[in-house]
């Protein structure tokens, strides 16, 4: 066997590092060239595989290429996350992050082990907030009746939530810890079931998902109190915000984006950029996401998405530690 000497290994170890990096460099000035996989971490018909879907559709017009949408539900989104951590820096695997995903779950879930410096930020693409309501059988039909109903109940009230470990859970915490209230979570596995038990005054008080309540809600068979987003939300613009009750910490969007693996090329991160921009923009874009209660996002990419990323991770870090939450 011949043994090369540490200099010139040294020296071969770098060459071949350039090689792939000048490789890697002349891919992404023709990219791409084959379809595109965009991983979605929910099961079809959930609501962040309905922005992948119209996304993928919309996106692959202005790339020339095929997108296809590949589920990765469970654990928070930590399975579609780390599939995304092996991915190849090629930009032919995509992932559709998530707030929980990127904010809640690396601070509740000690199998996750990872962070949103660990992928490249695209942009964010839709948000959403969430509504606090109740069953008219609870007898409030205002947050400032709702307020003193709680606080006038000798067992602590119960709240319940869409899935264990969600914004939903942690807005009752902090609505709890903000009026001073000892509160119970129930937590549920999914939004249509947690309403119909809301409905079934079974967990009659609870955040959840507008898009999910609002037709119960103007069916009359749920009362809306707030919504958590920064303006009324427009399915239900008679409904004031946590802000404009005075509960700002409250503030929450549920949000979903476009993020790549880390060390995605420039070239191909900023054509990623301008077609998602693009979409977002579009009329067709917008008609599919109203249908499903999301908003288009404004225009948060780049740095600025993992700086939003990186804030909200810090709030949700906070409040993980002071309920001892831990996922499972």
């Amino acid at each position: 066997m011949t043994t090369i000497p540490f200099g010139r290994r040294a020296v071969l170890f770098s060459a071949l590092a350039l090689g792939c990096l000048a490789s890697l460099g002349a891919q992404a000035q023709t990219w791409p060239t084959k379809p595109i996989k965009v991983i979605a971490p929910s099961t079809a018909g959930g609501a962040p595989d309905v922005y992948a879907r119209a996304l993928a559709d919309l996106m692959s017009r202005e790339l020339g290429q095929p997108m296809v949408v590949e589920n990765a539900p469970a654990v928070g989104g930590m399975v579609a996350a780390q599939q995304m951590q092996r991915a190849q820096p090629d930009g032919y695997t995509l992932l559709v992050s998530t707030a929980g995903m990127m904010t809640i779950t690396p601070n509740a879930n000690p199998k996750a082990r990872y962070q949103p410096a660990d992928f490249t930020p695209i942009c964010q693409g839709v948000d959403a907030g969430l509504v606090l309501a109740g069953s008219p059988t609870l007898g409030p039909k205002d947050f400032e009746a709702l307020q003193q109903w709680l606080k006038a109940e000798k067992a602590p009230p119960s709240y319940s939530s869409y899935s264990p470990g969600s914004p939903a859970h942690f807005l009752g915490y902090q609505l709890s810890e903000a009026l001073n209230v000892p509160m119970t979570h129930v937590p549920y596995r999914s939004g249509p079931q947690q309403i119909i038990d809301m409905v079934g005054g079974i967990a009659p008080l609870g955040f959840t998902q507008i898009a999910t309540a609002s037709p119960q809600i103007k069916a009359g068979k749920l009362v809306a109190f707030a919504t958590t987003g920064p303006q009324r939300a427009p399915e239900l613009p008679d409904v004031p915000t946590v802000r404009e009750l005075g509960l700002p910490q409250l503030e929450t969007t549920v949000w979903f984006g476009l993020t790549g693996p880390a060390g995605l090329p420039a070239p191909v991160a900023k054509r990623l950029t301008h077609a998602h921009r693009k979409v977002l923009a579009s009329p067709e874009f917008r008609n599919r996401m109203a249908t499903s209660g999301l908003v288009p996002s404004a225009d948060i990419c780049g740095d600025a998405f993992l700086k939003k990323m990186n804030d909200e991770s810090a709030r949700w870090a906070r409040i993980v530690k002071a309920t001892g939450f831990v996922a499972d």
